[in-house]
């Protein structure tokens, strides 16, 4: 990183991450700024100061803040969409309940009821339309507790965003403040091309470690989802044993029995489409936005087929496979964390370790260097740098409707040995995990554009030492450009 000699040149010192970088690149004018030099002792303080923000800095990437924040935004567009359709689902439930109910009130006015030649046909006919009425309400109730849900989410998801753009700002303040550091010590010409090279390395291994780590982050959550969802399932199909089992003059609770089968078919089905909107790219094997289509069409019948055997049968079969097949889900889930994404992930912790290392203590070489010897004494780095961020913290709003509901979320003794889990699937029959471009994003493409980027300025060292310094320059501030390109998009 180093400086021209002209008073017209322009130096960028800058310690930021390219991936991190949310503002314009921190420029400072020699021409414009004069730099004033630091005795040894100043020069000591604000290197340790230096330190201090540089751990900071290492414990709030390890969090995964920006990365985390654009994965939170895009799927607040995902729930946009989504809270779009179930609210014109739910006005249009609605207007068909108001349609059934003036059917029914019509059918009730004596003038009309004159026009049956007996009390059968009248009998007969009211009872379709209470029947059309009672579907039409259970579609509405279906429907505003999916947009319910939705609104929830979203409010939930505001409000994280708010806060990790707030962490976010804290971040970019340690940023500029330790590149003021850097600027003052060095007086805009620290660095060398060691620094220059493992910042780059450094740079490129965090982004890719930070994508494998939203990834774990976002498949992690979507287990969350599909486990409640199984549990959800499984409830809801011992539920509907149950009420098969219920004398058809019990009404009130059969009603009650279909009432929690039905709200936890519900729950299931919300928490299987925000695995869905969580992992928006990602082709699910199993349970496919058609399947829960399937599903919930079963659901809106549900007081229906209640009444009828070969119906509720029928149900029951939509249920079981929707159950085993979102168990087959979870266990894919499951497969591709352990057997691929953890793997990876450590692989990339591995690699970016010991490049961190290298880059710190190259940068108090470069302080001793230009203390000497003698001032250097107590300086030294602890390494103590340590990745925090825990990976397996899920979001809060997942676990709104986690319990099956009923019998205040648990089911009894009985019910629990009864309830059988479906039978895990073969590895060699589970689907195929998703390539690593549909994990991660084209990691391959941009350590290919590293590599040339290395490539290009060990070729320009080579041609010329004399020009070294100002293709460093020219090359930190060509990064710091494409750092603010990238944070723009």
């Amino acid at each position: 990183m180093g400086s021209g000699s002209s008073k017209k040149s322009t130096v960028i010192i800058s310690s930021k991450p390219q991936t991190h970088q949310n503002q314009a690149p921190v420029v400072v004018s020699v021409q414009d700024k004069k730099h004033v030099d630091l005795s040894s002792g100043e020069i000591k303080k604000k290197f340790k100061r230096y330190l201090k923000i540089q751990k900071e800095i290492h414990e709030k990437e390890a969090k995964n803040i920006p990365k985390s924040l654009q994965s939170k935004k895009e799927q607040l567009t995902q729930l946009e969409i989504s809270f779009v359709e179930s609210d014109k689902n739910y006005k249009a439930a609605c207007d068909k309940v108001a349609k059934e109910q003036a059917d029914v009130d019509k059918l009730k006015n004596p003038s009309v009821k004159a026009f049956f030649k007996d009390q059968n046909e009248f009998d007969e006919k009211m009872s379709k339309e209470q029947e059309e009425l009672l579907e039409a309400l259970n579609e509405q109730e279906v429907a505003k507790k999916h947009l319910e849900g939705i609104v929830s989410q979203k409010k939930t998801l505001d409000k994280e965003i708010r806060d990790t753009t707030e962490k976010l700002n804290k971040l970019m303040t340690l940023y500029d403040e330790q590149d003021k550091i850097l600027n003052d010590i060095f007086q805009g010409k620290y660095g060398s091309e060691l620094e220059n090279k493992l910042e780059e390395e450094v740079e490129q291994l965090l982004d890719r470690k930070e994508r494998i780590s939203v990834a774990k982050y976002k498949w992690s959550n979507g287990r969350l989802l599909l486990f409640h969802a199984c549990n959800q399932l499984a409830y809801a199909v011992k539920r509907w044993l149950d009420l098969g089992q219920v004398d058809n003059n019990n009404m009130q609770v059969k009603f009650q029995l279909a009432t929690e089968t039905r709200n936890n078919l519900i729950a299931a089905s919300q928490n299987i489409m925000t695995a869905k909107r969580y992992l928006n790219s990602i082709k699910f094997p199993y349970c496919e936005p058609e399947e829960i289509d399937t599903l919930n069409r079963a659901t809106g019948n549900i007081y229906i087929d209640m009444q009828n055997p070969e119906r509720h049968q029928h149900a029951l079969q939509c249920y079981n496979v929707t159950h085993k097949r979102c168990a087959a889900l979870l266990q894919w889930f499951d497969s591709v964390i352990s057997n691929t994404i953890e793997k990876d992930l450590a692989v990339a912790k591995a690699d970016l370790a010991p490049k961190e290392q290298a880059l710190r203590n190259e940068r108090l070489r470069l302080i001793r260097e230009k203390l000497g010897d003698d001032n250097t004494e107590d300086i030294k780095l602890e390494n103590d740098m340590i990745d925090e961020f825990d990976t397996d913290v899920l979001e809060p709003e997942l676990l709104a409707i986690s319990k099956p509901e009923g019998d205040n979320g648990k089911l009894a003794a009985s019910d629990s040995h009864n309830t059988l889990a479906p039978t895990p699937l073969p590895l060699n029959e589970l689907a195929p995990p998703p390539s690593q471009e549909d994990l991660f994003g084209n990691i391959e493409q941009l350590k290919k554009q590293h590599e040339k980027e290395m490539a290009q300025i060990e070729k320009a060292q080579e041609t010329n030492k004399a020009r070294i310094e100002q293709g460093l320059q020219e090359k930190l501030k060509e990064r710091r450009t494409k750092r603010s390109r990238l944070q723009e998009e």
